[in-house]
């Protein structure tokens, strides 16, 4: 009698379980599967163009999905060409709102963006730069950029200009060790002097470097005074640089040590890589 009723137990918990487990797939509650896990960094194929991708998740017809509407501002007041986001065999380093303006609840903006990180110079009535104090050579600053207004045009484009690369690379073809990549960005641009990327020396003092799959991002210097090294704000050659991280993850990295937020989108004329925080545009 014992042993019928162990087995009945038995056999209630295992009706038990069973349920249990139904009950968590109608609810949308799916266990999570054990596995083995093997390294596969899959494509997501978004059949369009880069740029269609890029409207259609600014201002496209979910307004819930906006994720690239600074973005698209950017490229809006800049005058780019915007046909150079249709041209084939392309690498496209599209940034997330929270690249360019990172806000609380309150709308004030929070650090590790480019509003935050390159925000406007105050200036003097003579055009001269306006110091904290007169010795402490520390420029007054606004508390953030409000707009991509506050840049000039052309610095504006050229910024663009350097978040597209020639040739198509993705978790395909960039190696552990990594690859400069020629941007569009000629070779020798210049940041005019609105905001302290005008005032950014390159390339950077410290690299940037990776640590199994964490990044360290790059250390740049400024300069404000006129002498020394003459500030460019862009990377000397126009050029930057994507790594994957010899670990299971597959981390993206770019100019040495700035994590990817999403990557390998396959559009129909190159792979999109997206980045949430600032992106410096220098190795």
């Amino acid at each position: 009698m014992k042993k019928i009723k162990t087995k009945l137990n038995g056999l209630l918990v295992l009706i038990a379980i069973s349920l249990f487990i139904s009950g968590c797939s109608v609810f949308g509650l799916d266990l999570q599967q054990d596995y083995d896990y093997k390294k596969s960094i899959l494509p997501e194929n978004v059949n369009m163009t880069a740029w269609a991708y890029l409207k259609q998740r600014a201002d496209g017809n979910n307004p819930n999905d906006t994720v690239f509407r600074w973005m698209k501002k950017a490229i809006d007041y800049s005058g780019i060409d915007t046909l150079e986001y249709t041209k084939p065999n392309r690498t496209y380093i599209f940034l997330h709102n929270e690249a360019i303006r990172r806000v609380n609840g309150s709308q004030t903006l929070q650090s590790n963006c480019f509003f935050i990180d390159y925000p406007t110079i105050v200036k003097n009535p003579d055009g001269s730069i306006k110091f904290t104090t007169p010795t402490s050579g520390i420029p007054t600053t606004s508390a953030g950029t409000k707009s991509w207004k506050d840049y000039d045009k052309e610095t504006v484009r050229k910024y663009l200009l350097y978040l597209i690369g020639l040739g198509d690379y993705n978790y395909d073809n960039i190696p552990p060790a990594g690859v400069d990549i020629q941007s569009l960005l000629p070779a020798g641009s210049v940041a005019t002097k609105e905001t302290r990327l005008g005032y950014m020396v390159t390339p950077s003092t410290t690299p940037g470097f990776t640590t199994a799959s964490t990044g360290t991002p790059a250390v740049f210097a400024f300069n404000y005074t006129g002498t020394g090294t003459a500030p460019t704000g862009f990377d000397p050659e126009g050029k930057f640089n994507l790594k994957v991280s010899n670990t299971a993850d597959s981390k993206l990295f770019f100019n040495g040590g700035l994590i990817v937020r999403s990557s390998n989108y396959k559009c129909t004329n190159g792979t999109i890589h997206v980045w949430g925080v600032t992106v410096r545009p220098s190795r």
